[in-house]
């Protein structure tokens, strides 16, 4: 049987996605890009980092159900990733947009 090993970068990267500010960062920059093909590996790759096992029992979704959401092409729910994030310790902040220039009264 195969098994896939992890490089110095997967591992590195593993390590830096238990920092929750780490994490969320990573996360938001598939919102804010608008990635919506790199969000669920963003997901799947903190899930990864704090154990998808641990996250299947927590949200009552099975680990083989996860795997298909983490994948690119997995287009998870909004109502999915907000329980994920929620059970990684995360949650979404909606704020108005910064304009470059200010509006004229």
């Amino acid at each position: 049987m195969k098994t896939k090993q992890v490089t110095g970068f997967e591992s590195d990267l593993m390590d830096k996605l238990r920092d929750p500010e780490f994490a969320s960062a990573y996360i938001m920059s598939a919102i804010v890009d608008n990635d919506m093909n790199f969000l669920p590996v963003a997901l799947g790759d903190v899930a990864k980092a704090h154990g998808v096992s641990k996250l299947a029992e927590e949200t009552g979704i099975n680990r083989r159900t996860l795997y298909k959401v983490f994948d690119k092409k997995g287009h998870p729910s909004f109502d999915l990733v907000t329980q994920i994030m929620q059970s990684l310790g995360m949650e979404i902040h909606v704020r108005p947009k910064k304009n470059k220039r200010s509006k004229a009264s």
